[in-house]
């Protein structure tokens, strides 16, 4: 009786474990998974073993991987944070060293027969990696912000040496959006993306850049601190 009450409750822990998966993102991923697969299934019909069954190989992997990852416990990843950090850049460091080229980049790492991009991987370090050191900052300051992108900028230079301009472009992504949910001061996000709007803007209409400008000039003087010195190198930038 004992042995049947044990494994009753076993059973019990393990499905209220399955209850808190998200079960609309997890028929999402499939779908999307799913639908990638038969996109690359109609422009490959002519091969021997279509990448469509590689896709979802690594679709049903990445799911499995997910699924561990999601009953770990999340302190761990917080006083690892360091040690992600740093065999992140390690091996975006390897692909410099050992890495494979094809297109004019070098960004793969040949591991068994499979190339593997940390590039890839270095996202979710990346994540992991700001994410803790922002959790114990119960306000985000100035020298704060600064210490955040200095983390952020040596994966960032890494991967865009490769080069590897789009996954360098999300490397930013993940950075502000990071720092949006840290809470930090909305007119340093504003100034961080200010590039990228003024880029964009510039090739569109001049006047308009030009208003663009200004209002990052105000915005700069307004929130950033010592505002005669840091203002112009906002406007600079």
């Amino acid at each position: 009786m004992p042995q049947k009450l044990v494994l009753r409750n076993r059973r019990k822990s393990l499905l209220q474990q399955w209850q808190q998966v998200d079960w609309l993102l997890m028929a999402v991923y499939a779908a999307m998974t799913i639908f990638g697969s038969v996109m690359i299934y109609s422009v490959n019909l002519n091969e021997d073993l279509p990448y469509s069954w590689q896709h979802l190989v690594t679709g049903a992997l990445g799911l499995v991987i997910a699924l561990a990852i999601a009953r770990c416990n999340y302190e761990i990843l917080i006083r690892w944070k360091w040690i992600i950090y740093g065999f992140t850049n390690f091996s975006l460091i390897a692909v410099q060293v050992v890495g494979t080229t094809a297109l004019g980049a070098q960004r793969w790492i040949n591991i068994a027969g499979f190339h593997v991009q940390p590039s890839e991987f270095a996202k979710i370090g990346l994540i992991l990696s700001l994410a803790a050191f922002l959790e114990s900052k119960p306000r985000i300051g100035f020298p704060t912000l600064v210490k955040t992108l200095a983390i952020a900028a040596v994966p960032w230079g890494l991967v865009f040496i490769e080069p590897n301009l789009g996954t360098s472009l999300i490397f930013g992504a993940i950075t502000v959006g990071i720092l949006y949910w840290a809470n930090v001061n909305p007119g340093w996000l504003v100034l961080l993306i200010s590039p990228v709007v003024s880029a964009i803007v510039y090739s569109i209409y001049v006047p308009i850049w030009i208003m663009c400008i200004s209002a990052i000039g105000w915005i700069a003087w307004r929130s950033l601190p010592w505002p005669w010195l840091t203002a112009p190198i906002a406007l600079g930038i």
